[in-house]
């Protein structure tokens, strides 16, 4: 049954932007492919330091550090999601990406360690974690804020 749900958090949400037009894929695609490279140097460094470890949401074997399904789906594709809802409105990008970030940690993870899905060991406060997430959340946005100035169509002048 759990590696049915990893499947699902692998390939669900990236069937989900079926529902968003290709230019909104486009153009939030980099930001979240930025996330996915910051996710993945975080648990590197959770693995290297021993904050935490993930060897039960493992799908391939060699996926032991990095959650496959989690990183390179499930939060792939919300930040897309949260950017598509959000940018250039930032208040209301901090308190969704503070709401979700919170919910996942003191609901979702929880769930999913009860259910054998994630570690359940952790060196880290969860309130250092949600901080963490947090603190990649301003990140990407000023990353997407930069993508958005450089990649900027110039006006022709009529």
């Amino acid at each position: 049954m759990n590696q049915i749900i990893l499947w699902s958090l692998l390939i669900l949400p990236w069937a989900s932007l079926f529902f968003l037009k290709m230019e909104t894929v486009r153009r939030y695609m980099p930001v979240a492919l930025f996330m996915t490279v910051i996710h993945t140097l975080a648990y590197q460094a959770a693995y290297h330091y021993g904050w935490w470890e993930e060897t039960d949401s493992s799908l391939f074997g060699w996926d032991k550090v990095v959650p496959v399904p989690w990183v390179y789906g499930a939060y792939l594709v919300i930040v897309i999601w949260v950017f598509h809802f959000t940018f250039g409105k930032f208040w209301v990008y901090l308190t969704v990406n503070i709401l979700l970030d919170g919910l996942y940690m003191y609901l979702v993870y929880p769930v999913g360690q009860r259910m054998g899905l994630v570690s359940s060991e952790s060196t880290l406060p969860t309130i250092a974690i949600v901080a963490m997430m947090v603190g990649f959340s301003l990140i990407i946005y000023l990353y997407q804020l930069w993508q958005d100035d450089v990649f900027k169509q110039p006006q022709r002048n009529s």
